[in-house]
């Protein structure tokens, strides 16, 4: 492939996936509880361009190295906390410490979350809005009678009475948590969420961590962005094309 064109396509290549990250982000943008992807990514620098000349350097031997242009593209999850709305609903709650979250049952273990629009299934078990069970210290909550409330100190009360307490964790480091669907998540090493009360706002949720305004002008700048490297890409070929001829004609 032509130098000129990989660096276009590797480029446009950048910019495709940022707009499908911001448009993923714009559609969770109701969902309580998301939180947002950010695009990370890397040019080549000067330096790897060197290595991939130098034989003798351990780096010259990766293939996308040889030609400049972006190296790496990966996605991260910013953790920011979004902002608390007031809903009204007993069931809702939303986690002040930025660091705490929600323990849901999962299909292969336990999953954690922000999101706290909890309900009620019908056999009057704490679940999500898909009906993933809640745990709490002793396991799923389940009610029977009265109407529930959660209180400041994640305790689950019918009629003044405890029936159970959700169980919140800390994890200090949130960079190991990997997204399971939504906005659930899950840790490699389970045991790294230590239990800690909660301390959360009743008849609340959060909601996502993101700016509309902001991911709208970024969709914009990606998709012209993306439309420059693919007129810079046919602008090539039309050339090469032409040049081609020339040597043609010319002989």
């Amino acid at each position: 492939m032509d130098r000129g064109a990989y660096v276009a396509a590797s480029g446009g290549l950048l910019e495709s996936r940022r707009l499908q990250v911001v448009a993923n982000n714009l559609a969770n943008v109701n969902t309580v509880g998301y939180k947002a992807e950010r695009l990370v990514s890397r040019k080549q620098e000067f330096s790897d361009t060197l290595a991939s000349a130098v034989s003798t350097d351990p780096r010259a031997k990766d293939d996308h190295l040889r030609t400049p242009g972006v190296v790496d593209i990966e996605t991260m999850t910013d953790f920011t906390p979004g902002p608390v709305e007031f809903t009204g609903n007993p069931l809702n709650v939303a986690l002040r410490d930025p660091n705490q979250f929600f323990t849901i049952q999962g299909n292969e273990g336990p999953e954690f979350t922000r999101a706290g629009n909890f309900t009620l299934d019908s056999t009057g078990t704490l679940v999500t809005p898909d009906g993933k069970p809640v745990l709490g210290e002793g396991g799923p909550i389940t009610v029977a009678g009265g109407i529930p409330r959660i209180s400041s100190n994640g305790s689950v009360l019918i009629d003044g009475e405890t029936v159970g307490t959700l169980r919140t964790v800390r994890i200090d480091d949130t960079s190991q948590l990997t997204r399971v669907e939504g906005t659930r998540f899950k840790l490699e090493r389970p045991d790294d969420a230590r239990p800690e009360q909660a301390d959360v706002v009743p008849q609340s949720v959060e909601m996502p961590n993101v700016n509309v305004v902001d991911s709208m002008v970024k969709m914009i700048a990606a998709q012209r962005s993306f439309e420059s490297y693919t007129k810079t890409m046919q602008t090539m070929n039309e050339l090469n094309d032409r040049a081609i001829r020339s040597s043609r004609s010319s002989g």
